[in-house]
Parts: structure tokens; C-alpha cells; sequence
């Protein structure tokens, strides 16, 4: 068989979401700096004396900054940290050059902001590297600003900037956590099926792209066992939906004991639909998975399966730039699941024919594949070659061909 398998291109992303969170409130804090100039250039008593040329160095900073994060988007962590130290040190000193006392201590607060949006998205080590430096920074504006009125003032300043620049810090970092768990949590439950605890067909998709990825580049195989439970109905009309439950999470794991056992570390197994699962394995095994699934179904659980499977041949697409009536595509993950299941659905259908509690094989199809990257690096190639397929009518379709 011969399967051709591509997806329409998703639209172009907008500007605005070239840029993430961090480096979106990097560009917005910086911008904080052009007040100070504002009014430094409207009321030149408001600085100490010779503080323009110090000055313009953290605007050209401050420019810098805000240039190179548009132009590049999202800042990783080192740019950030190098932008964000920067930045902190701009602002010491901007608060340094101010005369009034009062005045040094409001701009004072403003080296929390670095380290608070340092935890909303940066690493631990990052986060600590930055606060530790906002607090050194707070503190030795503390003491030379009020210095002279007593230790004991100068003290409690000190510890009034540390808190102002701790206290944003670990709440943003508890939030942060609290949401990563919670968005892990529910990750899990979107693709998990409740009942079994095995993938439901979403994030078997998101397994089955990786498994693809690795086959493609590896010129390997993958097999595709869909497992059938014989006479479901006939259970839940007999015994019960409550008794179904439990066959069902039986032949879950029946399955896990399968794939174990035939040491397929790397099985996708999935239930996708009522009575019906997905087993997918990297590579032919020595001993037949179909054999090992229908054993222990047999002496684990109160009931027989069918399996019906497939072998396929994953290769690299020769074109990964086709266009097809102008629309460009690429491969598309569900119509490799779903060319998979339907020839593994029709060796089914004989298995369930010949006499269940038995398994059939469809023999061995070709399947296309870009791995990751191959599709957008081809088509903004400058020798990129658009072809168009002679079917006017529409998108081509997912074809299978003996």
C-alpha cells in the first residue's frame, strides 16, 4: 500500500505573538527609563551635577534593549539575564543620579520589577542570580541615601527595599507554581482516558508524532494492532454497564502486560473508542505482540478480543513542499492514524469474521513522513518547488493504494 498523507499550512502567525510573556514586559519596563529623562531634561535641578553623560549611556542602554528584543522576539535566558542585569544597574544608578532623597528612594522600588518578571518565566538559578542582585542594589541605595540619618534608619531601609523586592518575587514564583501543577493536572486529564488510565486518542496523537519523527529518520517500521473486545454488548446488556467498567479496565491491563512482556518499552497504548483500543510499537518484535495480547486477555479477563494490525514502512517525504491547489501543505498526524486504523480495521473485520479471540494481519503499506522542522525549511528554501495537482476541485485527500 501507498499512502500519501499532507495538511493544509496553518496561517501566518500575527506580530504580536512573535513576542512571549517575559520579553513582551522586558520591552515595557524598559520604557519606564524615558520619564526620568523627560523630566531631567524640563527640571535639570532634579539631578546631581554631571549626571547627563551617565544619563544618555542608560537611554543608549535602554535603547539597545528595547531594539533587540523587538527584533528578535522572545529573548532566551541568557539574553534576558544580560538585558535584565543591565537594566537593574540602569535603574541603581538612574536612582543615584537623582538629588532629591525622596526621589531616589520611590525609583529604588523599581529593581523589583526585573526579578518579578523573572519569575513569572525564567529558571530558578536565573530567578535567584537576579534577586540576589536587585536586594544588593536596593540596599547600597538605602544606605548612601539615608546614610546620615543613623544606622538604625538606614537599617530599616534596607530591610523595607529587601522586602520590596522579595515579597513581588515569591508570590509570582508560588503563582507559578501553583499554575504549572494545575495545567499539568488537567494536561493529564485531557489525555487520559478516566476509566483506564491509558491515552485517549488526543494524546495518542501527541505520542505518535514523536514515534514518527524517530521512525522516518531511522528508515524503520511501526506496527498498528487495533484491538476489539468480542461481544461487548452482549455483556453490558447481561451484566451491566458497571460490570463493562471492569472488563474494560481488565483488558487495559491485559494490554500493559502485553506490550511488557514482548518488551516494547516504546508502545503507544490508547483506548479509542467504547470497546475498542490502539496499540502502536516501533518495531516488529521477535515475538508477536498479536499473540501476547490475545494470551493474556485470555487469562487475565472474562472475555476474548479480536486484533486486526498493520505494518508500515515510514519514509521520508520526497517533496515536502508540494502545494496542492495552491495551498501549501504538509503531513498531517491524524490521517497517518487514520490510514493506519482503517487497514488495521479491515484485518479486523476478518478476524471477527474467521471466529474471534483471534488475530489477523493487512500486510505492509507505505506511509510518507516530514519529521519536525523538514516542511518550513523546505519552503522558505530559495530552489522551494511548487507543483500543483492536477485536481482543481479541492484539497487532495488521504489516498491508500495496494
Amino acid at each position: 500500500m501507498n499512502a500519501t498523507l499532507r495538511r493544509t499550512r496553518a496561517e501566518p502567525h500575527s506580530l504580536l505573538s512573535r513576542f512571549d510573556s517575559r520579553t513582551a514586559m522586558v520591552v515595557v519596563s524598559a520604557l519606564g527609563a524615558v520619564p526620568l529623562l523627560t523630566i531631567a531634561l524640563i527640571s535639570p535641578g532634579f539631578l546631581r551635577d554631571n549626571a547627563f553623560p551617565l544619563l544618555t549611556i542608560i537611554m543608549v542602554f535602554t535603547a539597545v534593549t528595547v531594539l533587540f528584543a523587538v527584533k528578535v522576539g522572545t529573548l532566551n535566558d541568557i539574553q534576558f539575564g544580560v538585558f535584565g542585569a543591565g537594566g537593574m544597574i540602569g535603574v541603581a544608578l538612574s536612582a543615584y543620579l537623582i538629588a532629591d532623597p525622596a526621589g531616589t528612594r520611590a525609583v529604588t522600588s523599581m529593581l523589583a520589577v526585573v526579578p518579578a518578571i523573572a519569575a513569572s518565566g525564567s529558571p530558578t538559578r536565573v530567578t535567584a542570580v537576579l534577586t540576589a542582585g536587585s536586594v544588593a542594589l536596593a540596599s547600597w541605595l538605602s544606605i548612601i541615601t539615608l546614610s546620615a540619618s543613623g544606622i538604625p534608619i538606614a537599617c530599616i531601609a534596607v530591610g523595607a527595599a529587601t522586602t520590596t523586592v522579595l515579597v513581588p518575587v515569591i508570590l509570582i514564583a508560588a503563582l507559578r507554581r501553583s499554575l504549572l501543577a494545575v495545567n499539568g493536572r488537567l494536561n493529564v486529564l485531557a489525555n487520559t482516558d478516566p476509566l483506564t488510565g491509558l491515552l485517549n486518542r488526543r494524546g495518542m496523537l501527541s505520542h505518535v508524532e514523536d514515534l514518527l519523527d524517530t521512525t522516518c529518520v531511522e528508515r524503520g517500521q511501526i506496527s498498528a494492532f487495533v484491538v476489539d473486545i468480542d461481544h461487548f454488548k452482549a455483556v453490558n446488556d447481561s451484566l451491566g454497564h458497571a460490570a463493562g467498567d471492569r472488563i474494560l479496565v481488565t483488558i487495559a491491563d491485559a494490554l500493559r502486560h502485553a506490550t511488557d512482556d514482548t518488551e516494547s518499552d516504546d508502545a503507544i497504548v490508547s483506548r479509542i473508542g467504547g470497546e475498542e483500543f490502539l496499540v502502536l510499537t516501533p518495531r516488529i518484535l521477535e515475538s508477536p505482540l498479536e499473540t501476547a495480547i490475545l494470551e493474556h486477555v485470555r487469562s487475565e479477563c472474562e472475555v476474548t478480543v479480536s486484533v486486526g494490525s498493520v505494518t508500515a514502512d515510514v519514509r521520508t517525504a520526497l517533496d515536502p513542499r508540494l502545494t496542492v491547489d495552491g495551498i501549501s501543505e504538509e503531513p498531517h498526524i491524524e490521517h497517518v492514524i487514520d490510514t493506519l486504523m482503517h487497514a488495521a480495521d479491515n484485518a479486523l473485520y476478518d478476524a471477527k469474521s474467521s471466529g474471534r479471540d483471534q488475530a489477523s494481519h493487512a500486510g505492509t503499506m507505505l506511509v510518507t513522513w516530514a519529521p519536525r522542522g523538514a516542511y518550513e525549511r523546505a519552503l522558505h528554501s530559495p530552489n522551494a518547488v511548487r507543483r500543483t495537482s492536477p485536481n482543481t476541485t479541492g484539497p487532495r485527500q488521504a489516498t491508500a493504494e495496494e
